[in-house]
């Protein structure tokens, strides 16, 4: 981990030197770690910015630089604890900021082994044919498959009538304020 990820200011630090992960109540903070989403009096500890900001650091940033797509080691760097990171990702306010970031890192990966691959295709060894081969051939490129398997329909499915729901919670929460 970078030293700028070390970095708190004093007043989000307890009395061991760790940044308060954890409310009065001693339950997880979520939304209160983030500087955009923090409506509490407690001291935001990291922003959700692609940059530090006010004084904070990135969870942005850590995320790519740790470039741990299990996000375990992630997980650790940014609360310590994997069960934390769990309960992060249960917050629907999150989940646009880490798949965000998630796409980011696949594109990232991609990028690095197609640099490598190509540093391979340039030498002697025995895989620089097929390492050449494999550029010639744009491997890197998604390829397009065929129809969807049932688990992913049903998914799909799923998560449509999810957002139908939440749409219609939404109208029926909000239709009593609308004028006519």
């Amino acid at each position: 981990m970078s030293k700028q990820f070390g970095k708190r200011d004093e007043e989000s630090m307890g009395t061991t030197g760790k940044p308060l992960l954890k409310d009065s109540k001693n339950d997880w903070r979520t939304m209160s770690i983030f500087l955009e989403t923090n409506v509490t009096q407690m001291t935001p500890v990291w922003t959700l910015k692609p940059y530090p900001s006010k004084g904070l650091p990135s969870a942005h940033e850590l995320y790519l630089e740790i470039a741990d797509p299990t996000e375990y080691a992630f997980a650790n760097a940014l609360l310590g604890s994997w069960a934390h990171w769990q309960r992060l990702l249960e917050g629907n306010w999150f989940l646009p900021y880490v798949n965000a970031w998630r796409d980011e890192l696949e594109i990232k990966l991609r990028s690095e082994a197609v640099h490598n691959i190509s540093s391979i295709s340039k030498g002697s060894s025995p895989g620089a044919l097929n390492a050449s081969r494999w550029l010639a051939e744009k491997g890197w490129s998604e390829k397009k498959r065929g129809r969807p398997s049932k688990q992913e329909v049903a998914s799909e499915r799923r998560k449509q009538a999810l957002i139908s729901k939440e749409v219609a919670d939404d109208l029926e929460r909000i239709s009593p304020h609308i004028s006519h």
